[in-house]
């Protein structure tokens, strides 16, 4: 196996860029089970439970707001979530106008 006649020493190897690499893929993975969650849960509400559209999308807002407190995520997910809902927000409104 490995003799004795190595160049390794313990501890000496630089890991910046392994570091980097995990803390990112950890960040992209908080960040994209919130944001499946919210996906989820808006369907739920007004598929399952039966509630309108608007508080459906309401509570999913605090929701997200309540997730990125708990998650000390970023100013970049209120903003994501602040846009979501406005984008949400118009395509209900004009599927109600087709459906009325």
């Amino acid at each position: 196996m490995a003799g004795g006649n190595s160049d390794y020493q313990r501890g000496t190897m630089e890991v910046g860029a392994q570091s980097g690499t995990f803390s990112g893929f950890m960040s992209g993975t908080v960040y994209g089970g919130a944001a499946v969650a919210l996906v989820v849960i808006m369907p739920t509400l007004v598929f399952a439970v039966g509630m309108h559209w608007l508080p459906a999308l309401v509570a999913t807002v605090i929701l997200g707001f309540v997730l990125g407190m708990a998650l000390k995520l970023k100013g970049a997910w209120y903003v994501s979530i602040v846009a979501a809902a406005i984008f949400t927000a118009i395509v209900c409104a004009i599927l109600s106008l087709f459906a009325a």
